[in-house]
């Protein structure tokens, strides 16, 4: 089937399309956060060093190491807020969020039609292709404006090429949603405790050294004594960079939407499969709602 084939090679373009969008974000995100630290820490270090002179244009010379440190501080920082800017704005995550949407789309459709439900249930396979062709037409004008972003792809993808069972439809499609919500659901939700864990022990740090500096002498390290307090911003900024991280990554929505998905396409599943038209659109509406709420959160405010 010329027409489903063609379904299923613009949906894995548009899948790894958005693969690379997305990836390009969190890369972007992990820049931000080292950059950021990095900053932080070195206008830290630069403040614990001594001028060495009076003047303005001494503190400016390149033999005042504070000078330096500061610099590369502003770097950092400046950089981080560069990256920020042009590769983490709303229009960036919207791109990405709306070629994954396509794909999505597209693939329901083609199993729709591989599992002869409607309005592709017609004794009439071949009346139902030109159907297809016109979903696909129609999901595809929504991404008019991202052709730009198509990648080049190779491989098969996971879209259906060719007709499937009851059965086959049953493993391949639901129940293979369901494990694969929750094994992401559990994923995500592995990483936000781990992301929690690591900002409550930068924030007890950064108490606990307050608490210490401010009841004991400075240290002295290769000569220059050593405000300790001054480096409990370095960690304030380091929590609060990995909480906005969590919140920018969406965990705790994810894991609530990926379970809640699973436990509803389970319910379905456990149900009656008959009219079987009915029970596939029933388990394609729920993975399409899913995914409308999952648009609705990414396309709000980004933090």
């Amino acid at each position: 089937m010329a027409d489903l084939d063609t379904v299923a090679d613009r949906q894995v373009q548009w899948s790894k399309t958005a693969d690379h969008l997305k990836s390009t974000i969190d890369n972007a995100r992990w820049w931000v956060f080292l950059l950021s630290a990095l900053g932080a820490v070195l206008a830290a270090v630069a403040s614990q060093l001594g001028g060495g002179a009076t003047d303005a244009a001494a503190t400016a010379s390149v033999s005042n190491p504070r000078a330096w440190v500061a610099g590369a501080a502003a770097v950092s920082l400046g950089f981080a807020t560069f990256f920020t800017q042009r590769l983490l704005g709303a229009d960036h995550v919207t791109a990405w969020v709306r070629a994954r949407a396509i794909s999505e789309r597209l693939k329901r459709e083609a199993y729709r039609f591989v599992a002869s439900a409607r309005p592709y249930d017609g004794p009439d396979r071949s009346g139902a292709e030109p159907l297809l062709v016109d979903e696909r037409k129609k999901i595809e004008a929504d991404g008019e404006d991202l052709v730009q972003h198509l990648v080049t792809t190779d491989g098969p993808g996971s879209s259906p090429r060719t007709p499937v069972s009851n059965s086959e439809y049953l493993e391949k499609r639901v129940t293979g949603q369901i494990k694969w919500y929750k094994a992401k659901a559990d994923a995500h939700a592995d990483v936000a405790k781990r992301l929690r864990r690591i900002e409550l022990f930068l924030a007890a740090a950064a108490t606990l050294i307050t608490a210490i500096a401010s009841v004991t002498s400075r240290p002295v390290i290769a000569g220059l004594p050593i405000d300790a307090a001054a480096f409990t911003a370095v960690l304030t900024t380091l929590a609060g960079a990995v909480l906005a991280h969590v919140e920018a990554s969406r965990y705790d929505f994810l894991v609530m939407t990926y379970r809640a998905t699973a436990r509803r396409l389970q319910d379905r599943l456990d149900g009656s499969q008959q009219p079987w038209s009915d029970f596939v659109n029933d388990c394609e509406n729920i993975l399409a709602t899913e995914n409308t709420s999952w648009i609705a959160k990414w396309t709000a405010r980004v933090p």
